[in-house]
């Protein structure tokens, strides 16, 4: 299931909408082309005045320049070409020659000014500049709205270069545990759950399997919470391949969360119940 890229023909908020599904179903390839759709219907007019009207936008004419280049940059980062995620940073690192001097477009600015240098971190870091990674975490606890992408970025770059990062993102583990799953949004759900499964990884690959598992569990718990099948796979696919490194109650866990799954998909079915064993057996 996914977004195509179909939109000649759509409003400016609505290609906005189109960006965020695609994004929610890693659909990277169409979400560039959605981002340049949506730059070229927001800023073509400006450019060429002479040849299409100027379109209907709910939001000033700074945050669809800033939001498409920000999202175009997510992409190619997602697909490791570093460089052009870089040069899409660079698009709205200052967009004050696009403000009408007004305060909510000031706001704006500020705004995608900051993630312009807390996605410059990223992509730092993920093209192998590793000796960033102690300032970055710094960064973040200076601003816990990026602990979740952040932690991501951190793990990944960890796992990839087998880096040990325990001390670094010890007190951002502090404000993972405080966080309330009722009021995360799709997006926080999403890196929250590559957290978990990054963890998970980051603990196999050091053999503290204790660690590794109850990661792997509660990522299978939270994604089956949430509905994510892909994070469920993966954590079902993670528990068996150390399944023998598994405690005896890590084990029961695993069951019964198994066992909840499937009662939930086998609930309407008639004829068919868990609780009846025809067989009699144990």
């Amino acid at each position: 299931m996914g977004v195509e890229a179909s939109a000649t023909n759509t409003n400016v908020d609505t290609l906005v909408t189109m960006l965020r599904m695609a994004f929610s179903f890693e659909n990277w390839d169409n979400l560039i082309i959605l981002a340049d759709e949506l730059l070229d219907k927001v800023y073509g007019p400006y450019r060429d005045p002479s040849d299409q009207p100027k379109p209907v936008m709910e939001k000033p004419l700074v945050y669809y320049l800033g939001y498409c280049n920000l999202m175009k940059g997510v992409a190619y980062q997602k697909k490791k070409l570093y460089k052009e995620a870089m040069e899409c940073i660079d698009q709205y690192r200052d967009l004050s020659l696009f403000s009408d001097g007004s305060e909510s477009n000031k706001n704006i600015i500020e705004d995608f000014s900051f993630f312009a240098k807390a996605n410059s971190y990223t992509v730092e870091i993920l093209s192998g500049n590793t000796a960033s990674i102690e300032e970055y975490a710094l960064f973040i606890q200076q601003y816990p709205s990026e602990t979740l992408p952040g932690l991501v970025t951190i793990l990944e770059c960890a796992n990839k270069h087998d880096l040990d990062v325990g001390g670094i993102v010890s007190p951002l583990l502090e404000y993972i545990k405080r966080l309330n799953h009722a009021d995360m949004n799709p997006t926080d759900r999403s890196y929250y759950l590559s957290i978990l499964y990054l963890f998970s990884i980051y603990h196999f690959k050091k053999n503290n399997y204790k660690e590794a598992i109850d990661f792997t569990i509660q990522s299978l718990i939270f994604s089956d919470k949430i509905d994510d099948d892909q994070h469920f796979k993966k954590s079902v696919a993670l528990f068996e391949v150390y399944r023998s490194h598994a405690t005896k109650h890590q084990r029961d866990t695993y069951a019964a969360v198994l066992k909840n799954y499937l009662m939930g998909v086998i609930e309407h079915e008639e004829g068919f119940s868990l609780d009846n064993d025809r067989n009699g057996s144990a």
